[in-house]
């Protein structure tokens, strides 16, 4: 279909994504998958060509292109594989943001340029064990003493958590506030008392490490919070409606790589004396498919585009994740169908697709939770 219009240097960035994720990253799929790792020369590459900050201002390592560029970034790497395109979104997309959005100048002057670079991934540290669309159950503490806080708890599911140089840490200030009592801070790797408990084995994203970390009497300075005392969950919700455009573009790319996967194979595959692709059936899906992406394309990047233009965005950024979600667990299960039994294969390209694409109905806040906000927005916005 004809591409939505975007500015010749978003289709510039696109084009340089595309090229390296073909060149670089898609003869390195099945060894990503075997070993559950994605080599840090591929990440320093990544980071040399600015991949890590096309959203962020030049004066902090960027290109200065807005929420578009993250989007056609996320886009691109994750039609190659989500796992790739997932650790750059878990680092620039929630972590360096928070830096972003909140942080103040020498936090972004130490911080935000080595993310915005590569040259340091983050982590996004909210959810634990028992806290995870009800942000009021956080149990992670930050008490203070003196010139420091002392932080004590496990979070659970935290990509990028065994690789991370820097983690993005909300913790309880003020129990009797729930929700509003929750504060931000950024630990740095290698404080005494952080450490991996273990890493999670998953259905899907093997090559993106996920990892519950343990936080026992972990000292940070009072330089390390970041924003005000008690407006951490504030500034997580700022940084969440604008990763969530991301999510929606990581689940455009896995769709269209789902619909050249499944067009590839019908046309290729001989049945009853015609391709697959000759049956009425199949032209059918291939129509569907076509109206799910079509569809989505255009509400990802009108989103983003609302999001530069500092428009009001926050519903139709949870309608990013929730259709485009659901989009592409729809165009994946279809393009899986036509391959028949040779899809349900494990190593085939559409299996991994199909194992890649369930998560994200659930990270980032659940399609049910994004059903409450967009409710919410709209009944706000009808007065």
């Amino acid at each position: 279909c004809m591409p939505f219009e975007l500015p010749p240097e978003i289709e510039a960035l696109r084009k340089v994504v595309r090229d390296f994720a073909n060149r670089e990253i898609r003869p390195r799929v099945h060894d990503m998958e075997r070993d559950e790792r994605i080599p840090q020369d591929l990440v320093d590459q990544m980071g040399e060509l600015g991949f890590f900050g096309p959203h962020f201002p030049e004066q902090w390592g960027g290109a200065g292109m807005g929420e578009l560029g993250f989007v056609i970034v996320q886009e691109e790497l994750s039609r190659a594989h989500a796992s790739t395109g997932l650790l750059v979104a878990a680092s620039s997309g929630l972590a360096a943001r928070l830096v972003y959005q909140a942080g103040d100048d020498e936090q972004q002057r130490r911080y935000l340029e080595p993310l915005a670079r590569g040259q340091m991934i983050g982590a996004f540290c909210l959810t634990e064990p028992t806290a995870g669309s009800d942000v009021s159950a956080i149990r992670t503490t930050a008490v203070a003493d003196g010139d420091h806080f002392v932080i004590n708890g496990d979070k659970a599911f935290v990509t990028n958590g065994d690789r991370a140089g820097v983690f993005l840490v909300f913790a309880k200030t003020d129990a009797d506030l729930g929700a509003n009592g929750l504060s931000l801070f950024i630990v740095e790797r290698d404080t005494p008392g952080l450490r991996v408990l273990r890493l999670e084995d998953k259905m899907g994203l093997r090559a993106s490490d996920t990892a519950q970390l343990l936080f026992e009497d972990v000292r940070v300075p009072r330089s390390a919070l970041i924003g005000e005392l008690n407006r951490g969950f504030r500034i997580a919700l700022a940084t969440l409606n604008m990763s969530r455009i991301g999510i929606g573009a990581t689940c455009l790319g896995i769709a269209k790589e789902g619909l050249d996967l499944g067009w590839q194979y019908a046309h290729g595959r001989e049945m009853f004396g015609q391709t697959l692709a000759d049956h009425q059936v199949t032209q059918h899906a291939f129509a569907d498919m076509q109206i799910d992406v079509f569809a989505a394309e255009s509400i990802i990047y009108r989103t983003a585009a609302m999001a530069d233009a500092g428009e009001p965005f926050e519903a139709e950024a949870s309608i990013c994740k929730v259709f485009g979600s659901e989009m592409a667990q729809r165009v994946v299960d279809r393009a899986l169908q036509m391959h028949g039994g040779a899809g349900y294969l494990l190593g085939s390209p559409i299996e991994r697709l199909y194992r890649d694409i369930r998560v994200a109905r659930i990270y980032e806040g659940a399609s049910e939770v994004q059903r409450n906000n967009i409710y919410r927005v709209m009944k706000r916005r009808a007065g």
